[in-house]
């Protein structure tokens, strides 16, 4: 009996990634304190150049939402970067939210992320509110628009703060197919 409510406690370990440091940590965390407004979970790899590409917008989004309380999370899908080279990646594009190596790949297997760079937003009670690309600054591979015309991880955030979903919108992520080992 005090073995089932220990195990029904906290998050499940299997959600867990590590941060650049190797310390574990559960993006969707159901114990957190206090509980986020809503949680962002970016999917990238390091060398994937359309998630370089959206890292200014990344940090914009990070600056305008965190002071709101959003906590934003890159998770880092490729497991043959060690952490100093994630951390090196993440420092040389300046990303702002904190990077996290999904090394056992629990939380791409949870969301069931696909795409680099693909983001899912949470709401406080952790149902997920939006699935899909940042902004359409791309339309195709290879093919760059000037300058976004949606922002689509925005209004994603936007509606889960307002208490509303935005899965149903048909913004489909672009960029590279994160490794499935």
């Amino acid at each position: 009996m005090i073995a089932m409510a220990v195990l029904g406690q906290g998050p499940r370990p299997d959600a867990a990634c590590i941060d650049l440091k190797g310390k574990q940590v559960v993006p969707l965390n159901r114990m957190a304190n206090p509980t986020p407004q809503a949680t962002v979970l970016i999917f990238y790899l390091a060398h994937c150049p359309i998630a370089q590409k959206m890292t200014p917008e990344i940090n914009r989004l990070f600056k305008e939402f965190s002071p709101k309380g959003v906590q934003f999370y890159m998770i880092h899908e490729d497991a043959t970067l060690s952490a100093k080279e994630v951390e090196s990646e993440a420092t040389a594009f300046g990303l702002l939210p904190q990077v996290l190596i999904d090394k056992w790949k629990t939380q791409m297997k949870v969301s069931g992320a696909s795409t680099s760079p693909e983001a899912f937003v949470y709401n406080s009670t952790l149902r997920m509110t939006y699935r899909g690309r940042i902004t359409d600054l791309f339309y195709g591979l290879g093919r760059m628009r000037p300058s976004a015309t949606t922002h689509d991880l925005r209004d994603g955030i936007l509606a889960s703060l307002a208490g509303k979903s935005n899965l149903d919108s048909d913004s489909p992520a672009i960029g590279c197919i994160l490794p499935k080992n």
